[in-house]
């Protein structure tokens, strides 16, 4: 699952502690944004740990860096592959290729937690892409302000099918859907960088396996594991903790699958 870190205007960016466990929790690639000049600036694709800290590094040395809202984001990859291209942020636009530039600036950017169902993907888009294209360019065009405009929040706010959204523009207004977790005042779209850093599954081994085990001891058993969101194929996958204790990755058995094939290849 991957994870958004928002540091709101008035607040300290994390530690760089916090941000590595957030990247060996995510380690798919990294990106980063913040309003500059009228408009959102973005860096991403940086696919090691050294490069996403060389494109934090200026940012957090302005002089006024506490001041400004930063949003950043670490990723698992599901649909899309493991691509800089398909690293967050996008710009809402409808231009895939825009969308897959490792720097820019634009008027209205987004980052996106979680998974979406009912998205044409493909090998190089990812849904947070088709997101991005077919819903929020769309959107924006109806509304003056995408970020502000309460018709569009209160759509969007019924489109997140459990995932966590996150919108920027370039006078530094946010806009935030789904759960979010808060610590000193820092904005967190799931708090998996508080468990151990991910390594490769072995079935029936460590804690996934146990807590698989503990689902298929209720009876029916596939009744009960089906109720908390899950699938047979989780047994496999990672984050299976993640899931059951927040929110289920995957929106059917085909896409668990998939996910426990990826994630443990």
């Amino acid at each position: 699952m991957c994870v958004i870190v928002y540091k709101p205007k008035g607040v300290a960016m994390p530690a760089l502690e916090t941000l590595r466990a957030c990247w060996e929790r995510n380690p798919d690639g990294a990106g980063l944004m913040f309003p500059a000049g009228g408009r959102v600036r973005w860096k991403k694709g940086c696919m090691e740990w050294e490069a996403f800290e060389r494109a934090l590094r200026p940012v957090a040395e302005l002089r006024d860096s506490r001041e400004l809202p930063v949003a950043l984001h670490f990723r698992i990859a599901t649909h899309g592959g493991v691509k800089p291209g398909c690293c967050h942020p996008f710009p809402v636009c409808k231009d895939y290729g825009r969308m897959r530039e490792a720097e820019g600036s634009c008027e209205v950017s987004f980052m996106h937690n979680g998974t979406l169902a009912g998205l044409e993907t493909r090998a190089g888009v990812s849904d947070s892409m088709a997101f991005a294209a077919g819903v929020l360019s769309p959107l924006r065009a109806m509304c003056s302000d995408l970020v502000s405009d309460g018709r569009a929040a209160r759509l969007l706010a019924a489109s997140t099918q459990g995932s966590r959204f996150l919108l920027m523009d370039g006078a530094g207004d946010v806009a935030v859907f789904g759960r979010w977790f808060a610590e000193d005042g820092v904005l967190y779209s799931n708090l998996n960088h508080l468990a151990a850093p991910r390594r490769e599954p072995r079935w029936g081994e460590g804690s996934q396996g146990r807590l698989f085990d503990a689902f298929m001891g209720f009876d029916p058993a596939p009744a009960d594991f089906a109720q908390l969101g899950l699938f047979p194929a989780c047994a496999l996958c990672p984050l299976l903790e993640e899931c059951a204790e927040y929110l289920p990755y995957c929106a059917d058995e085909a896409q668990a699958a998939e996910a426990a094939e990826a994630m443990s290849a």
